[in-house]
């Protein structure tokens, strides 16, 4: 099985209820499919970066994130559902990368040398003068 990371946005005008009922649908279209469900992260209401072309309108957007493991062929299942789905402004499923775990605590950044600070001068003063 591989691990799958699924973004929905969500018009906020739907409501908390209406967009845990799409997601419980989904959610079971997953485990129905023979998908495993990981996490679900709920970000909630947050600015849209860009206008879409299919809500003109919308300046923020729900953002709900599920990660799931499955056989590669779930996801292109689960996208031909996704499509037909009114309320689902913009998704994306994309395949997980596993972080190795040094990277994750920081260990990996304390690892690099430190840079040190080099006195250039002053601006418009030539080199060798003082």
């Amino acid at each position: 099985m591989v691990s799958y990371e699924l973004i929905l946005l969500f018009d906020p005008d739907l409501g908390e209820e209406k967009i845990d009922g799409i997601l419980s649908k989904i959610e079971g279209r997953i485990k129905n499919l023979g998908g495993e469900l990981e996490k679900m992260d709920k970000w909630g209401i947050r600015k849209l970066a860009s206008m879409m072309s299919r809500a003109k309108k919308l300046q923020q957007a729900y953002y709900v994130v599920i990660y799931f493991k499955a056989e590669t062929s779930l996801p292109g299942e689960l996208q031909n559902y996704l499509k037909v789905s009114e309320n689902i402004v913009r998704y994306t499923i994309c395949r997980a990368v596993a972080k190795p775990l040094a990277e994750i605590a920081g260990t990996a950044l304390e690892s690099k040398e430190e840079i040190k600070a080099v006195d250039i001068g002053e601006i418009g003063e030539t080199p060798g003068e003082s």
